[in-house]
């Protein structure tokens, strides 16, 4: 497992960066298939990210800046959902979590783009491309919106037909070409 964006802890600039910090504990904890679906509105940016991991054990205290399940010699704490957290709520917005043992874990995060506190959204195209690429065994589904337009991907369906070549430098390309077209697309109001 790889991930081509690597981002520190303390470096959650971005709505862009929490998406990826929560889309890699789903792959780190094991999670085969992952389900991100951004919306977007004039006023509103949310994300949820949806897995079929293991759950999170203790979900109460995921946002507690100082508990962790991590083996304390490697790391003290985790700081991405409290990050998460605290940065939604200052635009406005709201997090919440659902979890299972041996189901899953759901995270939804809001975002008030009109407030001045909201961070800016980044650079959405590397963020899923990167995630998209970072481990071959997983699926990924992904959902865009922006008023109402948007596009999907299902890492799945390009494996049925073949199209699925992550270690090829080339389809890498292609896909992070592809994503920032898209994006673009969005952000012009083009419909695709």
């Amino acid at each position: 497992m790889h991930f081509l964006v690597l981002r520190g802890e303390g470096m959650l600039r971005t709505i862009a960066d929490h998406l990826m910090d929560i889309a890699q504990n789903s792959v780190k904890a094991g999670a085969r298939n992952i389900k991100i679906t951004i919306e977007e509105t004039d006023e509103w940016f949310t994300f949820t990210v949806e897995d079929d991991g293991p759950g999170i054990e203790n979900p109460e205290k995921v946002f507690d800046p100082f508990f962790t399940t991590r083996d304390p010699r490697l790391r003290k704490v985790g700081l991405g959902l409290p990050f998460l957290k605290q940065a939604a709520e200052q635009s406005g917005g709201k997090v919440s979590l659902w979890t299972q043992p041996g189901k899953g874990t759901v995270v939804k995060a809001s975002f008030n783009l009109k407030s001045v506190d909201c961070q800016p959204i980044g650079d959405l195209a590397g963020t899923l491309a990167s995630l998209i690429l970072s481990d071959p065994n997983v699926n990924w589904y992904v959902l865009r919106k922006k008023d109402g337009r948007g596009y999907e991907i299902d890492t799945s369906k390009l494996k049925e037909a073949g199209l699925w070549d992550p270690e090829n430098p080339r389809f890498a390309s292609f896909l992070f070409e592809t994503l920032e077209n898209l994006e673009e697309d969005l952000k012009r109001g083009e419909e695709k």
